[in-house]
């Protein structure tokens, strides 16, 4: 094959633009630090290159936003349980100051007002939000668990109680004399609010031997009230509901027979709430309507457990509900003490009433006076009555508020778990982040000293080809004619 001096340029064209290439590649690895530039370059860095920038984005998702947003609503969610603990063991402080029998009014009016303003923080302490999120709503995050002011919506409820156990109250009937003042025990089921408008439907599965009972509504102003109502109906199934207190009192027949009842289920209607009060749609199944549109909601109870994914195929619950903690009863127990603290002291107010009524009398009206000394003897034993049905419920509050401080520690032991395990997570994270930056790196970054090396060494080719091709195309054919 003849060899023409456009072949040996050709080729030595072609030598100098591959050397000039293979500098141009190495210098765009030394300047932007990258074994490939484009994905034709290498497929195979390419293909690894994207799966491990996916891997790592994901990964630093849950680092750097799910996992921060878990703790810092689950660190608001102890604050806020944390705090409802400092207010329940303040409250169990007042019941303890009320055991004692050396109460003077002025010690009960202070416990009354303490009470009153502990009972006004129980519920607010529930309205913690994150971020303008409600933390103890479930997945209403955009309500709080309260009332923020006073409404007229209609709600129907329907509160069901599972394994309930009666509760036993002492009545004290206030009579004219000695004879007529007396304390018993009633039985009632107490439901999560007072004040209701009316009783719907009440469904009882018990031992009940005749399998039918009457329920009545009675409002605790009627004569007879309904407390002497269910009294005088003690030997048969019969109940009473009184819709200002929201208890359904049980005669005395009825509840020896429903001793530790399997199942009970009571609808009932309210309108009118106070500002504070608890939100029936995070507690109970009910429909809200609205008094101006009409327009009807329907709500399931406990509104759900929110779950973060806080890793691949692995997630963590996040919220506690209010139903855990923020439970009618804590404030209901406390609103018994209150009305029993009035009651101590409307009666010592009465006695105070009679016996200067007594003194003003002249010593000539004898029977003005017997008359008086009936009433104030018969104050004097409801006074009795009353003040050891005071003692004994601070007395019985101290155990009840433990309960609720113990239910308490259980969702505070479950959150603090989970944020345990949220920082074990975020410790495995961080590694596994740490992990795939680094095979990313060895993956996709160039070696700068050996691509120095290299660009050097290319550079040295480069100039060697032109320096050789210059002179081999020094001589031509002309220079030997």
């Amino acid at each position: 094959m003849r060899i023409t001096n456009k072949i040996i340029q050709n080729n030595s064209l072609n030598n100098i633009n591959t050397n000039k290439q293979l500098e141009d590649t190495l210098s765009t690895m030394l300047s932007s630090n990258k074994k490939i530039a484009r994905p034709s370059d290498d497929p195979i860095i390419a293909l690894r290159s994207l799966r491990l920038r996916t891997s790592v984005n994901q990964v630093t998702q849950y680092v750097e936003k799910n996992v921060e947003d878990a703790k810092s609503w689950l660190t608001v969610t102890e604050k806020a349980i944390d705090t409802l603990s400092e207010i329940i063991t303040d409250v169990r402080k007042q019941y303890v100051k009320g055991t004692s029998d050396t109460l003077k009014p002025e010690d009960r009016t202070i416990i009354t007002d303490n009470l009153e303003a502990l009972a006004a923080e129980i519920y607010n302490t529930g309205n913690a939000d994150f971020a303008g999120r409600s933390v103890f709503a479930g997945y209403r995050t955009d309500t709080t668990i309260t009332f923020q002011k006073q409404e007229s919506i209609n709600y129907e409820i329907t509160e069901k109680f599972d394994d309930v156990t009666v509760d036993s109250i002492k009545y004290v009937n206030q009579g004219a004399d000695e004879n007529s003042t007396f304390e018993t025990d009633i039985v009632r089921i107490r439901l999560s609010y007072d004040k209701i408008d009316n009783l719907e439907s009440l469904s009882l599965t018990s031992r009940i031997s005749s399998g039918t009972y009457t329920v009545v509504t009675k409002s605790s102003s009627e004569s007879p009230d309904p407390y002497q109502t269910v009294i005088s109906h003690d030997n048969e199934n019969y109940a009473v509901f009184v819709p200002e207190t929201g208890e359904l009192l049980l005669s005395k027949k009825m509840a020896d027979s429903t001793d530790d009842i399997a199942d009970c289920s009571v609808t009932y209607n309210r309108s009118k709430w106070a500002k504070g009060e608890l939100r029936p749609e995070h507690y109970f199944n009910c429909t809200a309507t609205d008094p101006v549109t009409h327009e009807v909601k329907e709500y399931k109870s406990h509104g759900g457990e929110i779950q973060y994914n806080i890793g691949v195929n692995q997630s963590l619950r996040i919220n506690t509900t209010a139903d855990e903690c923020f439970t009618h009863n804590i404030v209901r127990d406390l609103q018994d003490v209150i009305e029993a603290i009035k009651d101590v002291n409307d009666i010592e107010e009465r006695i105070k009433t009679l016996k200067d009524k007594y003194d003003e009398l002249s010593e000539t009206d004898v029977t003005g006076r017997e008359a008086l000394q009936k009433e104030i003897d018969a104050a004097n034993k409801a006074y009795t009555f009353l003040n050891n049905k005071m003692h004994s419920l601070f007395s019985k509050s101290i155990t009840k508020a433990d309960k609720y401080l113990d239910k308490n520690n259980v969702a505070l032991t479950d959150c603090g778990t989970r944020s345990k395990r949220l920082e074990l997570i975020e410790n495995r994270l961080d590694t596994q982040l740490e992990s795939l930056k680094e095979l990313k790196s060895e993956n996709e970054d160039a070696d700068l000293a050996e691509t120095a090396i290299q660009m050097k060494s290319a550079e040295y080719s480069y100039n060697a080809s032109l320096m050789a091709t210059s002179k081999i195309l020094q001589e031509t054919l002309l220079n030997y004619i």
